[in-house]
């Protein structure tokens, strides 16, 4: 069933699993009506949910700016804006649970001083928000400048500052919020220039203050609710260790903030708050930064393929299936640590090597479960550099997809000090399960000489959802590594470009890899010297059967025949014919018997030696 992230109403209540959710796109998507749904944070429990958090995206029209409910107050406030919400929240889900904010004390809530297009029962409305579900929301710009002043004191003396100023009347400020973080208590007020007349008596120990905006951070806990102005009291408000008082003459909204849970019964708490209970959801604050980064959500479509999804479901491994990259774990502001919880539940397709070479050199190409397919681009890349006056050496890793994943401790020939990987998973994964003597893994596009990489970045590239470098391209993912890993379906891959920097990219998107750019690499005909191998081979069947009779009194005897046989069609080669010539041995079965095998691989090897 989808909409599991939506069974989260906040990080201390969870309600039921929506029966369907609607993507929304346009306001055709709100005419057949459902619960809307503006954040991940805080939200209504409902059959049908309509996703409106990505519908964001501002207008600007002069006097006033039009703006689609998704957008967080932090992309409004360079528009100098007559109202504002708190930075993380959405415009309509401020609008939807008629939230307090900046101008409080002279407008009220945010709702009574913005329009709304909106629709309600069908049927689309404009002008103050009376219901329904929001498409738009028009907030004006203040023309007039503003003046800034704040007091810092007790947050006793800025209470009972407030206090007397509503006992005498209501002050002309346009807002009036007070902001206590640990022992340090602000009051803030802001004010058109031309009432500082008015003001004057009030403003008299106050300094000067630059425009301020309000956050929740990355608490644990946020508690939001309402009280009398004049019932305001430290008491109230115990082991808060941040609080915001949007303040007005009779009532008070307030966000308290901490990492532990509070008792604020005695308080009015608003539906979406947290309580005094554990949080749910093991430490994930529901911001849903991690969604809109995942390529897991990109293959399957659903958010819920998200460590959002992953850690609402009580961490389950339906939604841990993906390939570990670690968006989520750069994007996350509690430092959750991710990747480790989702490799933990995370089950992975068996897929192994089928082939195994063991071509070592100080330099090596490594091929693993990732780059199975991809032997033709490590010959290419080989004979590249061997035109280089590089000599790459070529090994197998023959362990299962899943343990190269969950990082096993690899096994490598002496000698071998760095190895260079097809593609940018490989070296993600390598980087930390290879051995001390091994001082680095290397992307082979990173190591190509400047004139070439210029050429390939002169193009419209697919930089990859795994790569690191710091390239310009399209970050998103083609899906093809995913499918390998997990098997599960995934949605047409929305990258169009010119070529890819992953070579398993290259061969579901239909477009060059950076191997494919290396150009047209110098090689012999090795399908003629592989029949010429092969005829050999069985022409000189029986002799090869007879000489088996000598095991045990000359053991040198077949060996030396064999290599008679081989010499001439591996010595002078360049390692990327020599390898290339094996690989169609082994594939077309024609090289049954193992210590045929073995010879012919020790003398290849000697191409690759330093």
């Amino acid at each position: 069933m989808p909409g599991v992230i939506y069974s989260a109403l906040s990080r201390t209540k969870r309600g039921a699993q929506p029966k369907k959710v609607i993507r929304v796109t346009g306001v055709q998507d709100l005419l057949s009506g459902g619960t809307p749904r503006y954040e991940y944070f805080r939200g209504e429990q409902g059959d049908i949910i309509l996703d409106l958090v990505d519908q964001r995206g501002v207008e600007d029209l002069g006097d006033r700016v039009r703006v689609l409910p998704g957008t967080p107050w932090s992309d409004l406030l360079k528009y100098n804006i007559e109202v504002f919400g708190l930075e993380e929240a959405s415009v309509g889900g401020s609008v939807h649970f008629e939230d307090a904010g900046f101008g409080f004390n002279e407008f009220g809530p945010i709702r009574r001083r913005v329009e709304v297009e909106a629709v309600m029962n069908g049927e689309e409305y404009r002008g103050l928000f009376r219901g329904g579900i929001i498409s738009a929301v028009i907030i004006r710009k203040d023309p007039r400048p503003l003046s800034y002043m704040k007091l810092e004191r007790s947050f006793d003396f800025v209470i009972n500052r407030v206090k007397y100023w509503f006992s005498t009347g209501i002050p002309p400020f346009r807002d009036i919020t007070v902001m206590k973080k640990g022992n340090s208590s602000i009051l803030q007020v802001a004010f058109p220039l031309a009432r500082q007349e008015l003001l004057r008596d009030k403003l008299e120990d106050m300094s000067p203050s630059r425009p301020y905006s309000f956050s929740m951070g990355n608490y644990r806990f946020r508690y939001f609710g309402s009280v009398k102005t004049m019932d305001l009291d430290y008491s109230i408000f115990p082991d808060v260790e941040e609080l915001i008082l949007f303040i007005r003459k009779d009532v008070t909204k307030f966000v308290a903030l901490s990492n532990k849970p509070l008792d604020l019964s005695s308080l009015t708490l608003d539906p979406f708050s947290d309580e005094n209970s554990q949080d749910l959801f093991s430490g994930c604050i529901l911001c849903g930064k991690c969604v809109s980064v995942c390529p897991h959500v990109a293959q399957r479509g659903d958010k819920d393929y998200s460590p959002l999804g992953f850690f609402v479901s009580g961490m389950s491994k339906e939604y841990a299936n993906c390939h570990l990259c670690g968006r989520c774990d750069d994007v996350c502001p509690v430092s959750l640590d991710i990747v480790p919880k989702l490799r933990e539940k995370a089950t992975f397709r068996n897929v192994s090597l089928d082939l195994s070479l063991s071509l070592p050199s100080r330099k090596s190409i490594v091929i693993t479960p990732i780059s199975r397919d991809l032997m033709e681009s490590a010959i290419k890349v080989i004979g590249f550099f061997y035109g280089q006056g590089i000599k790459l050496g070529l090994l197998t890793l023959n362990i299962s997809l899943d343990e190269l994943i969950r990082g096993k401790e690899l096994k490598l020939p002496e000698g071998v000090e760095e190895l260079y990987v097809l593609t940018p998973e490989e070296r993600l994964y390598l980087l930390s399960s290879k051995p001390k003597s091994v001082t680095d893994v290397n992307f082979l596009f990173d190591v190509l000489p400047n004139e070439i990489k210029s050429r390939i970045l002169g193009k419209k590239v697919h930089k990859t959802c795994m790569y690191k470098g710091n390239v310009n391209g399209d970050e998103r993912c083609s899906f093809a590594f995913l499918e390998m890993l997990n098997g599960e379906p995934s949605i047409k891959s929305p990258v169009s470009s010119q070529v890819t920097l992953c070579p398993l990219a290259s061969k579901k998107l239909g477009i060059p890899s950076y191997v494919d750019e290396l150009g047209d690499v110098k090689e012999e005909d090795v399908d003629k010297l592989v029949e010429e191998i092969s005829g050999l081979l069985d022409k000189n069947k029986a002799i090869l059967e007879d000489l088996t009779w000598y095991e045990g009194l000359d053991d040198n005897m077949r060996v030396d025949f064999v290599k008679g046989l081989l010499r001439n069609f591996v010595t002078g080669k360049d390692p990327a014919t020599a390898i290339k010539i094996y690989v169609k041995l082994v594939q077309e079965n024609a090289l049954n018997d193992d210590e045929i095998k073995s010879i012919l691989m020790e003398e290849i090897k000697k191409t690759f030696s330093d």
